[in-house]
């Protein structure tokens, strides 16, 4: 019986101490594992980080240095600032590339590239050639309310002032009411002071006309000559034609310059 027992320590302590050494070579085995993981996320972390410098088109540790260069220490840097700034870098050496692909030389000299540069460097002052824009366009539109009021005023200016007092008209009275009826809407009423206005004013015109052709030094009196002083009086309509088509022009020309001063107002604000 005491053999028994003792034998049965004996396997006891046996497979004690076999359970120990499995259990330190797991652990063994755990940190050489975790030593591993260790290195193999280092080796991924490389990987990626190369992976994403092969896309951006500026080491990323480049931009970086010159962006933590510039900032107060402490701050940290968001990832997304880095590539984003990186690929902007890009974009405005492309704009100035193409600017100077525009000209039509076979080289890229310094000159050309101050010229690209140019406008960049002077953001700082957009805000002055923004108002200095504004001032110009609205002296534009001044200038334009200047050309309408002009016109106006010499056509209100050269208004005839007509003689209705007299009792002798040129042309018999029912000949000049017949031929403007011709020529106005059905309908409408002309006035007494119309008819006898016209009558007086078409009087003068012939008599105009008429002294225009005796100015010749001729003993006659022939079509050419009536063509040549009747000539500023045809001229007339379209004359008048062409300061109707300069007024509406003026002012869409206005408008155009409310409407420049809002896009500068909105696009040179900084």
């Amino acid at each position: 019986m005491v053999e028994k027992t003792l034998q049965k320590d004996t396997s006891d302590d046996e497979n004690d101490d076999e359970t120990i050494q499995e259990t330190s070579e797991n652990n063994v085995s755990i940190a050489e594992n975790g030593a591993s993981d260790e290195e193999n996320d280092e080796v991924i972390s490389a990987s990626v980080s190369a992976e994403a410098d092969q896309k951006l088109p500026f080491p990323r540790a480049t931009i970086t240095k010159l962006v933590r260069k510039n900032i107060s220490p402490g701050k940290q840097i968001k990832g997304t600032v880095k590539d984003e700034m990186n690929l902007w870098v890009a974009q405005m050496v492309e704009r100035i590339a193409k600017k100077m692909n525009s000209q039509p030389y076979t080289f890229v000299n310094y000159d050309m590239l101050k010229d690209a540069l140019a406008p960049y460097d002077d953001v700082q002052g957009i805000n002055k050639q923004r108002e200095e824009l504004v001032k110009r366009i609205d002296l534009i539109k001044k200038a334009c309310e200047e050309v309408v009021n002009r016109i106006d005023a010499v056509s209100k200016a050269k208004a005839v002032q007509l003689k209705l007092d007299s009792e002798q008209l040129p042309f018999p009275k029912a000949t000049i009411t017949n031929k403007l009826r011709k020529h106005l809407s059905d309908g409408k009423t002309i006035k007494g002071p119309v008819k006898r206005g016209l009558n007086v004013w078409m009087g003068n015109l012939v008599e105009c006309v008429s002294k225009k052709m005796n100015s010749y030094s001729y003993p006659y009196i022939d079509r050419s000559m009536f063509k040549e002083s009747i000539e500023a009086y045809e001229a007339v309509g379209e004359i008048e034609l062409e300061k109707e088509r300069i007024i509406q022009q003026m002012e869409s020309m206005k408008t155009i310059c409310d409407l420049l001063v809002l896009e500068v107002e909105r696009k040179f604000k900084i």
